[in-house]
């Protein structure tokens, strides 16, 4: 495990920073940084709150509670909220770290946590082959720094847990194979989505000939790595 084993929190936050940027699949990432809170009727937004409802938090002002926002569950949605209605110069590869929030039946610190540190990299392309293509390279490259971090680890289809576990989303999600896990001694430390251009679609963003641009994304939960890690130094 060498460097991580007796790191801080805070160095291997800053450890797994430089180890995903150094990927060749995440090198010409642009960083940004954007509010967590989105309006409630933001279409993301409100397709999470609809499909997850027991996960969604939303906040309201006591004196304007029309004017409700939704804690961003990921960090992509802010980065799809910001180009809303934009053209986007593509292949684009933006990368957004910041913190997420879900309410969790229990809680559990590094496991279950109702806000937790999240780093994703989000493509914006034209050519479907390309973003899957970027997908592969990912899953490859990234399960190789899970490996060295001397850990059992593993990629694996996954779909969901939509609030309605007959709703068609979840079906089609597993079809089409449209999301796979990062899992770390059995617990999912990440994911790779990939959103067709449904997501493109919705928010308004397109190519300059004027067609919504594929997307997909990836996440990793650094709360989850570190505490899994914490438990093999203690173990030490």
């Amino acid at each position: 495990m060498g460097p991580w084993q007796f790191a801080s929190r805070r160095d291997r936050e800053v450890q797994l920073d430089s180890a995903l940027a150094e990927l060749s699949c995440f090198a010409s990432a642009t960083e940004v940084r954007f509010s967590p809170l989105l309006p409630v009727d933001f279409v993301l937004a409100k397709h999470y709150i609809d499909s997850f409802p027991h996960q969604a938090l939303v906040v309201f002002n006591r004196q304007r509670d029309s004017e409700g926002f939704l804690l961003s569950p990921t960090c992509c949605y802010p980065v799809f909220h910001h180009l809303k209605g934009s053209v986007v110069q593509e292949p684009a590869l933006i990368t957004h770290k910041n913190t997420c929030f879900r309410h969790e039946e229990h809680y559990k610190v590094g496991v279950r946590q109702q806000a937790f540190v999240m780093r994703e990299y989000i493509l914006f392309a034209s050519n479907i082959d390309y973003v899957k293509s970027w997908i592969e390279t990912v899953k490859n490259e990234v399960l190789g720094i899970l490996l060295g971090l001397g850990v059992e680890a593993s990629v694996e289809k996954a779909t969901d847990p939509f609030f309605n576990p007959n709703d068609f989303k979840q079906k089609f999600q597993a079809n089409e194979n449209l999301k796979s896990e990062f899992l770390v001694e059995g617990l999912a430390v990440g994911s790779l989505n990939l959103h067709l251009k449904s997501f493109s679609k919705s928010c308004g963003i397109t190519s300059h000939n004027g067609e919504p641009l594929y997307s997909a994304c990836f996440g990793l939960g650094y709360d989850r790595v570190t505490g899994i890690l914490d438990g093999i130094s203690q173990a030490v």
